[in-house]
């Protein structure tokens, strides 16, 4: 575990991943008026960082965190992260199609940092969002996604389990932590994760 998952884990935001085998039949909606979606330009990096200052609860944001997570390279950021912007062009969210060549020993797609502004939230904007940066991730060549979220954000988990992510068990611990999602999101995919490992690992 990395100061960055540690920092997503507290008594009840437990750091979980989720895993989406194929990025066929991807959903698609549509965005509302007068909102538009553009790709990374530089100096893009203060947006970033203000979207995710406002948006983030659960842990703290500093500068240095975005060359951390994307490095420094203009034209692979204009191709993988995404804002999203209100009607007068000014980005009020964000998402990155980034990359793990070695996930678990594999290459993935990855789902990185998707937050959106309090302010612009309960609008319809984060599934188009969202399914834009998936169709990015597939057209760039990904076969397969995942990313990684908290237990703390239920609303967020929903979201990805209705564009077919499902719970990646990897620890005792995640069975735990995905039963208690399992007691506020009844969604068929929680349960045969955890009922399936939780009899491997009995």
């Amino acid at each position: 575990m990395d100061d960055l998952e540690r920092n997503l884990m507290s008594n009840e935001n437990y750091s979980v991943h989720m895993v989406r085998e194929s990025l066929d039949d991807l959903p698609e909606f549509n965005l509302p008026a007068p909102y538009s979606i553009r790709w990374y330009r530089p100096g893009d990096k203060e947006y970033w960082l203000a979207i995710q200052l406002e948006a983030e609860k659960f842990f703290r944001v500093w500068p240095a965190l975005y060359e951390r997570e994307f490095g420094r390279d203009d034209a692979v950021l204009a191709r993988r992260q995404a804002y999203l912007c209100d009607g007068h062009g000014q980005p009020i969210g964000t998402a990155t199609a980034w990359f793990n060549p070695d996930y678990e020993g594999q290459a993935y797609g990855q789902i990185h940092w998707v937050a959106i502004v309090p302010a612009h939230q309960g609008r319809g904007l984060a599934k188009p969002l969202l399914s834009v940066v998936c169709h990015r991730m597939r057209d760039l060549g990904h076969e397969r996604a995942y990313l990684a979220t908290s237990t703390g954000r239920i609303e967020a988990v929903g979201l990805y389990l209705k564009f077919g992510f499902v719970p990646k068990i990897r620890t005792n611990k995640d069975i735990f932590y995905w039963q208690v999602v399992a007691n506020e999101l009844d969604h068929q995919a929680v349960r045969v994760a955890v009922g399936s490992r939780g009899k491997e690992r009995s």
